[in-house]
């Protein structure tokens, strides 16, 4: 049985990330299967690949101040890009004959360029089932429905998904109505539960004796250095005394200059420990008391399946899917939030923190079981169907 995703990784890490958790689930419950992940992402090596898995690497794109997409690092026109990523995806799509293609997020890909491929796999693999994973959470509704009306998603859904796959549950997950999305593509909708890393378990870490340890995360870092910088100000200022350990990660995306920044901010302090980049992210929760950071899929996901308590500052540029979460999530008592000029006053992030710290999080509504169901799903509808492969 072979999966091929496809994550199109313009920003932050957390497609790919959610990508090769699949991948793992889906290799981990058939023994004879296998995974190539095509991904975008600027630092593809990052995180460990699950055995029988291998990563083929597009060019990488990002986005620009209004939110369009541009070429990250090649001098090319992004219609060129688009162009070259899809041939790629196309000549993988064609030599690998995936049983089951996983599309996460974005249904017509960067700029469209999923489109022509999953056109010729309609055509030429007609038995590889194409599921198209949808975070619990696409942005505020009103404007993921005009975007989507505007780019044609849900004629792309309908003409080219065999299924749709909801990484959230019902009364947090948007329900697909409320993004225009028609019954005909509501009743093929599977909400699976949050998708979290194997390695996480959904248990209190259990905290020591000692100081209390505050972890800060930036996700991939790109936009984090306001809430970073925020962080070290109240903890060199109005928590001076304390005997608080931090580690904070910045990311592997936080430009040079910022990063250098921080190290001069956070200079002399053997409270504060600061990483760049962090393989073993998930170690550093495991050992935390409290997580800071902002309200990524997996950075919140991966925060309360070990059941801490999270202070959150979600992005709200460019678009509100971070807000979103965490006010739904905040509603149900999940986690706490931030108003987003809170990190420029550090006694009210001392106070923040100082609460989050005590903060019990809610978390009988929640399921982490979702990479687990996505693979059971895929795994049983394509058993019905003939191999499209070898």
């Amino acid at each position: 049985m072979r999966l091929l995703t496809y994550s199109h990784d313009s920003f932050g890490l957390g497609h790919l990330r959610r990508s090769l958790t699949l991948a793992h689930a889906f290799v981990s419950r058939d023994r004879s299967a296998e995974a190539l992940c095509i991904t975008g992402s600027p630092v593809p090596d990052l995180f460990a690949l699950p055995e029988r898995c291998d990563l083929l690497k597009l060019p990488a794109i990002t986005k620009d101040a209004a939110g369009n997409y541009v070429a990250r690092s090649l001098r090319m026109s992004f219609a060129e890009l688009v162009q070259l990523r899809s041939d790629l995806i196309t000549a993988a799509v064609r030599s690998f004959r995936p049983h089951v293609m996983l599309v996460d997020h974005a249904a017509q890909g960067a700029g469209g360029e999923l489109l022509p491929v999953l056109r010729r796999l309609r055509g030429e693999l007609v038995q590889t089932r194409v599921v198209l994973g949808m975070r619990d959470i696409y942005d505020e509704p009103a404007r993921a429905h005009a975007e989507f009306a505007r780019r044609g998603t849900c004629e792309a859904i309908t003409s080219l998904y065999d299924q749709v796959l909801v990484y959230g549950q019902p009364g947090i997950a948007i329900e697909p109505a409320r993004y225009g999305l028609p019954d005909s593509i509501a009743s093929r909708a599977v909400n699976v539960g949050a998708v979290v890393a194997p390695e996480v378990h959904r248990v209190q870490v259990q905290r020591s004796n000692g100081p209390l340890r505050l972890l800060g995360t930036a996700g991939g870092g790109e936009d984090g250095y306001e809430l970073l910088r925020g962080i070290v100000a109240a903890l060199r200022g109005p928590m001076a005394g304390s005997e608080l350990q931090a580690t904070l990660v910045a990311g592997p995306l936080l430009p040079q200059r910022q990063w250098e920044s921080l190290q001069r901010a956070a200079a002399g302090d053997d409270r504060l420990h600061l990483v760049r980049t962090a393989r073993t992210m998930h170690e550093l929760m495991d050992h935390a008391d409290l997580v800071v950071g902002m309200g990524g899929y997996n950075t919140v996901y991966e925060t309360l399946a070990r059941g801490l308590p999270m202070l959150a500052w979600p992005r709200v540029h460019p678009r509100l899917e971070q807000h979103e979460r965490c006010s739904r999530l905040a509603s149900i008592g999940a986690l706490m939030t931030m108003p987003h000029e809170a990190v420029q006053d550090p006694h009210r992030m001392s106070d923040l923190v100082h609460r989050a710290f005590e903060f019990r999080p809610n978390l009988d509504a929640l399921r982490f079981d979702g990479a687990t169901r996505a693979a059971s799903e895929c795994l049983a509808a394509q058993r019905t169907m003939t191999p499209a492969g070898k």
